[in-house]
């Protein structure tokens, strides 16, 4: 203690970054000297080097632990407890057995499929994405386990199982690799041999480092959440594997490795490196951080435009970590500040979410598509904003979390089964997909099952003597150091009002309210039933006293409609009311069509993306009321009568989350905004599509290509879309090819669409005609010269496809090359296989 003399104290880690918490019956402005270090159970060895530290109680501030935070009854405790039951019936065993396989043991159980298949869609050379799932349920489970008072004890049990079968692998390998991949492109890797030829694959295999990263993560939250101690025993020994493998690997050699999707690698080692002290680790996550994205962001330079928008964001993460153990690391700060406002600011959606086809935008554009809003994204935005808010909290961070939390990632499961969303569509007509639990195991399948985990993590943040309330979400919290238990009660935003009581404990501390950006007018306050000064400093109302047993505070958060232009056409808008986003559902039936027939899907490929005719809305975008108007307020219902729609029909508006299994729409054109319905009717008659994405959806339908050197792709603007290309040209038989599904019974049509100011152009000398041939397998369907066949739009083209061609068939191959050394195959913007002809309009 501050005198130099011992003190008894009840020590113990918990949940955020293994800080060690003091129960101490002394003022909060009290200092002790501490000398800690990990020490194994199992080997009676110490993992890290001995640390003492000054520790003042009144310094760092830090969100509540999932250990000290309880949802109450709400919208937010349902989802989390619908999914705690689809964790439920996941089987370890399943989850494990990749693991298990490529250290060569016997698995218990058969793997499951989707991308934890090891031959996923027969893609990626036979090297999958397995063991990524695993990473993040032992993320999930770490957080179910403590939060969850129904499964909270069996969610613990299997967790602990699982972490002791991947020490089992390492105690039988004598090794630390516990990744469910062949290691096979790591040991290539680190024997200085790495291939790079798409920034997908590394040595054969589909981004490797991104897979194993999620089981750091995952080892690293079962020690800091759940308290399972051999898990960073694993972890430590799973990270060393890494640090001796690259430690021969010269800087340049581990940029170029970092040109494929690596997760974030950088941030498991800071992580590591503030439990254990190692500096070896943090050495490891700065090697670890992409210098190509890193510099850009720190010097304030936006060179994001179609680049995959998830790869990026984990690295960002990182690089705020390792600030945050390394303070003279300015440039990360900066990058990860820089990058913050840019994707918020300038590349995301009304709900909160950003990317279309998991890619990035040209800076301004808000395209509507089936693939909008990867979910993965959103949460990992969400974790990268709780970074900032740590530095300052400034309540435009929480403003942030609050949209995306509620907006995006609430509705990001289906209510009935706890099945996980890939994208979250914003194409007006269109309706939410969601995975199946046993054959599908996205991404966001693993980013979905931590999402109600996590809802408590951002309500309260404390620091020093003062507690920030940020979301209003029904809780009770438990705030350690001021002795303080509090209590949130709130049908928010179904109801304006919330109210904060102090169940047990008193202390001399400040409670700070979020003031929201959205409020229609000044946040009433009232304490023990007087109101009180409500001026909201840096956006939020500090309530500073002594605080008892009973003390009570009333809030009232008047909402009101307004309206959000999207930034590339003012004549698009979406509607809010307070922080909800309000959307129209249309059923679940159309032309035919039933949603649940549809919606949810083993594979992210050929998502159905049939629509139902939206109608504009007829009015003043800058005075929503005049055409809105309350028909349940309690509920967040409202209507737009006959009068204000293009189509004569009433509209009824409600919760975008509370919109599942229906056609819906959240973005609408007013008056006489947006573009005619061809590309409704193409969705309607597509049998399959591919975008050129340079990603999942190519390699997804079996990109195969000519040189890697002749492979040209990328990102256009074609008014407020983005589009993205792809062309080959540079060696002789320069060419791109698909795998696509077709309809054997049935006539089918080759559709491609190209950019109609594409012209012939010189490189290295050659002047390169864009002369290609459009073949179906192997049979000439088309050929096409672009020359500005249609300037400044869309060039689109049906070809007949021979019945021989299919009949019989599930899928073909179609195939764009160039016809000569001199020539060049596309630009391809868009391929699809179609039942009918399309045509354009014309006046």
């Amino acid at each position: 203690d501050p005198s130099g003399r011992l003190a008894a104290v009840d020590a113990r880690l918990i949940s955020g970054r293994g800080e060690l918490t003091l129960a101490l019956p002394t003022p909060m402005d009290s200092g002790f000297t501490a000398r800690t270090f990990v020490w194994s159970r199992e080997y009676s060895v110490p993992l890290s080097a001995a640390k003492s530290e000054k520790i003042d109680v009144s310094e760092g501030g830090r969100f509540m632990s999932a250990s000290d935070v309880k949802l109450l009854d709400g919208m937010f405790k349902t989802a989390r407890d619908t999914n705690e039951k689809y964790l439920m019936a996941v089987e370890p065993d399943r989850l494990l057995a990749p693991c298990l396989e490529s250290a060569g043991m016997e698995p218990k159980a058969e793997r499951y499929g989707g991308w934890e298949a090891y031959n996923y869609n027969n893609q990626w050379g036979g090297k999958g994405i397995s063991g990524h799932s695993l990473g993040h349920w032992l993320s999930a489970v770490s957080s179910a386990c403590v939060e969850s008072e129904q499964y909270g004890a069996e969610l613990k049990s299997r967790l602990d199982y699982a972490v002791g079968e991947l020490a089992r692998i390492q105690r039988t390998t004598g090794g630390g690799y516990v990744g469910g991949l062949d290691p096979a492109p790591f040991d290539e890797a680190f024997a200085g041999s790495i291939r790079t030829p798409d920034g997908i694959n590394l040595n054969d295999g589909w981004v490797p480092w991104y897979s194993v990263h999620k089981i750091y993560q995952g080892l690293i939250d079962a020690y800091v959440v759940a308290g399972n101690e051999q898990a960073l025993d694993v972890a430590v020994k799973f990270a060393d594997w890494a640090v001796e493998g690259t430690k021969g690997l010269t800087d340049e050699q581990m940029q170029k490795m970092l040109g494929v999707e690596h997760g974030g690698m950088n941030d498991v080692f800071a992580q590591l490196y503030s439990i254990t002290g190692r500096e070896d680790y943090l050495a490891a996550a700065v090697r670890f951080t992409h210098n190509a994205i890193l510099d850009p962001l720190a010097a304030g330079r936006d060179e994001l435009s179609g680049k995959h928008a998830n790869t990026q964001i984990p690295k960002i993460i990182g690089a705020a970590a390792v600030y945050e153990q390394d303070n003279s690391r300015e440039d990360y700060k900066a990058a990860a500040e820089f990058f913050w406002n840019r994707v918020t600011g300038s590349r995301s959606f009304v709900i909160g979410g950003n990317s279309v086809s998991e890619h990035f935008e040209n800076d301004g554009l808000e395209t509507l598509h089936i693939k909008d809003a990867e979910t993965c994204n959103t949460f990992n935005m969400i974790k990268l904003t709780e970074h900032l808010f740590s530095w300052e909290h400034r309540a435009e961070y929480m403003d942030y979390v609050e949209n995306a939390l509620y907006n995006d990632i609430l509705g990001s499961q289906d209510p009935e089964t706890g099945n996980k969303m890939y994208f979250t569509s914003m194409l007006p007509g269109h309706f939410r997909i969601y995975g199946t639990p046993e054959g599908s195991w996205w991404c966001c399948t693993g980013s979905g099952m931590e999402n109600p985990g996590r809802y408590t993590k951002c309500i309260y943040y404390k620091d020093k003597d003062e507690l920030y309330v940020n979301l209003y979400i029904p809780s009770q919290a438990v705030w350690r150091e001021a002795g303080l238990t509090l209590r949130m009660e709130t049908d928010f935003p179904y109801s304006e009002t919330v109210k904060i009581t102090v169940e047990k404990g008193g202390a001399e501390a400040a409670v700070k309210l979020r003031a929201p950006s959205w409020l229609a007018g000044d946040m009433g306050v009232k304490l023990n039933g007087q109101a009180v000064a409500a001026e909201a400093v840096d956006g939020y109302v500090e309530l500073r006293r002594e605080w008892s047993e009973g003390d009570e505070i009333e809030l009232t958060l008047p909402m009101a409609l307004s309206v959000y232009f999207s930034r590339d056409d003012k004549n698009k808008v979406a509607f809010k009311y307070g922080p909800a986003v309000l959307a129209a559902s249309f059923g679940e039936e159309a032309a035919g069509l039933n949603v649940r027939d549809m919606d949810t899907r083993v594979s992210e490929l050929n998502l159905p993306a049939n629509t139902v005719p939206v109608p504009n809305i007829l009015g003043d975008a800058s005075d929503p009321e005049s055409f809105i108007t309350p028909a349940d307020v309690s509920a967040l219902v409202f209507k737009i009568d006959a009068a204000h729609t293009s189509n004569g029909r009433e509209l009824t508006l409600v919760p975008f989350w509370s919109i599942h299994h229906s056609f819906h729409s959240v973005y609408w054109y007013m008056n006489d905004g947006g573009a005619d319905d061809y590309e409704r009717r193409l969705n309607n008659v597509t049998v399959d599509s591919v975008e050129p994405d340079g990603q999942q959806d190519e390699s997804g339908h079996n990109l195969k290509h000519s040189d890697n050197d002749a492979q040209h792709n990328g990102i256009l603007s074609d008014g407020g879309k983005s589009r993205f290309w792809r062309d080959a040209w540079g060696v002789d038989n320069a060419f791109f090819s698909y795998d696509m599904e077709v309809l054997p019974e049935e006539q089918n049509y080759l559709y491609a669409a190209y950019w109609g100011d594409d012209v012939p152009f010189s490189k290295n000398g050659v002047r390169y005609e864009r002369d290609f041939s459009v073949y179906v397998d192997g049979i000439k369907v088309g050929g096409e010269i672009l020359n500005k066949n249609s300037p400044g739009r869309l060039y689109r083209v049906f070809y007949d496809i021979p019945e021989g061609l299919t009949a019989g068939k599930e899928k073909v191959t179609v195939k764009f090359a160039a016809n000569g050394a001199d020539k060049c195959a596309g630009g391809v913007t868009e391929v699809r296989i179609t039942r009918e002809i399309i045509e354009e309009k014309t006046e």
